[in-house]
Order: C-alpha cells, then structure tokens, then sequence
C-alpha cells in the first residue's frame, strides 16, 4: 500500500489522510485534532487494500475503494469521499449501482423520486449534482421534491422537527407533515426504531425503559416547508411544501465499516 501516494491523492482536494493502527476489520471515519478534521482509516494492509478510482479536484470530492486483498470474490467497498458546503464528509456508495467516478457515485446516491424528477424536468447533466436545481434542493443526505397538491390539516402540521436517520445528528424543518408509515420506537439504544411488538416485550422485561423512548414513524411520506437548519449546512428556505427523501446510503453494504455518519 502506497500511503504517500494515497495521502498525495487526498491532498489534492485539500484534506489530510492518516492511517492508524492494524485492524481485521477497516474503517473509514472523518477525525479532528488540533490542526482540523481528517480522513482517518484504519485497517490491516496485508488484508485491505484502499484505491482511488477517481478525483476531481476542483469539486473536491474523490471516489475510493476497499478490496479484500485475500479474497477476490469479496464485496468492493466503495466511498464518496469530499467537501459539502461546511465540512468533510464520507458516503456509502450503494455497491449494486458499479459506480465508478465521481459523477456515477453522486448519482448512484440520489433515489429513485430524486432521479425520475431531475429526467422530468430535463436537468442538464451540469446541473444534476448542483445543491439546487429545477428538480430538487439537498441538504446533506437529504433531498427536496416540490409538491403542489399538499394541503394537511394544521392539527397534523408540527414545528421544530427533527429529520434524522440513524445515530447522525438531525435536520431541523420549521414547519413537518408525516403521513402514513409505521409506528416503531426510539432511543440512544436503538436509533432505528423498535416495532410495536418487540418494544412491549422489552418494556416487559423492565418497565424503567418505557420513558426512554419517544414514538416515530418508520417509512412515512414526510413533507417539509420553511427554514430547513444543520450545524453543518447552510439554511435552506422552502416557501412552499417539499416532499423529504433521503439519499441511498442505507443501501450500501459498506456503510457498516463507516465510523462517522453525518
């Protein structure tokens, strides 16, 4: 493994690689020290091998992949690695999509809704991984659909609502709808949400958890409208309803070796 050459690669794109101590397993996480975050990634390389398959550096971003070096029929890892708008940041790229540059990455990460509405509304090429287009607005891991037929009751109307998956830190919308989806329950413990079933079985067993959840919805349609916020994002301002869908991170095997989740 060529660590200079990698952390030249890296450089490029004004970020800083370091490798840490052996591992069986790798991980690729986004670390901060005293001169600022870094690209860290630990793992055993006599096992794993990291490669760059593309860099753009003007766009800072790169696309890097993780092979089993001792088995060749081993699932490929493949990361989206760069900067968006405030920070650095690392995406799991959905395996099944055999991206392989930047530009496939970004698109392998859009869903199905995002894809079919920048064809609707032929989006040129330049402009499909723009934060804003005729299309859609994104936030991070999160896209934005222009709905024109929503009109929910104010009862169901919230304020002040997370939009989060998994352990990342939210999205905050000034002003959610959800409609439809399943009820599951959550806490610090199980970020994913608990279904109905197995949750009273849990709380069962020890009825002091029951007040450490608070009950979500899993899969629900989620429309948002106003200031949607992030620490790490500028604010975007939606002045009518948008339709909320996530990236297709969730999808990539890969995700599991990811240390940092945004």
């Amino acid at each position: 493994m060529n660590t200079i050459n990698l952390q030249k690669q890296f450089g490029r794109m004004g970020a800083r690689l370091e490798f840490t101590s052996k591992s069986e397993r790798f991980n690729v996480n986004i670390s901060r020290d005293k001169r600022g975050p870094f690209f860290d990634i630990t793992l055993d390389s006599d096992r794993w091998e990291p490669i760059i398959l593309d860099l753009q550096p003007e766009q800072r971003h790169l696309l890097l992949l993780i092979r089993d070096q001792t088995n060749d029929d081993a699932t490929k890892s493949k990361y989206l690695c760069g900067h968006d708008e405030r920070d650095w940041f690392i995406a799991a790229v959905p395996e099944a999509s055999g991206a392989s540059n930047v530009r496939s990455a970004m698109e392998a990460l859009k869903p199905a809704e995002v894809l079919a509405a920048q064809t609707r509304k032929n989006v040129k090429m330049r402009n499909r991984n723009r934060r804003r287009n005729e299309a859609f607005i994104r936030q991070g891991e999160w896209f934005f659909l222009p709905e024109t037929n929503i009109n929910p009751p104010k009862w169901m109307i919230l304020s002040d609502e997370p939009l989060i998956r998994g352990s990342g830190k939210p999205h905050t919308a000034e002003t959610l709808y959800r409609t439809g989806g399943t009820t599951v329950y959550v806490n610090r413990q199980y970020p994913n949400g608990l279904s109905e079933e197995n949750y009273r079985r849990l709380v069962q067993e020890d009825k002091a958890k029951a007040g450490d959840f608070r009950v979500q919805r899993l899969n629900p349609k989620v429309y948002v409208k106003g200031r949607i916020t992030h620490s790490d994002h500028k604010t975007v301002i939606l002045n009518d309803w948008h339709r909320v869908v996530p990236n297709t991170e969730h999808l990539a095997v890969s995700m599991s070796h990811l240390a940092f989740i945004d």
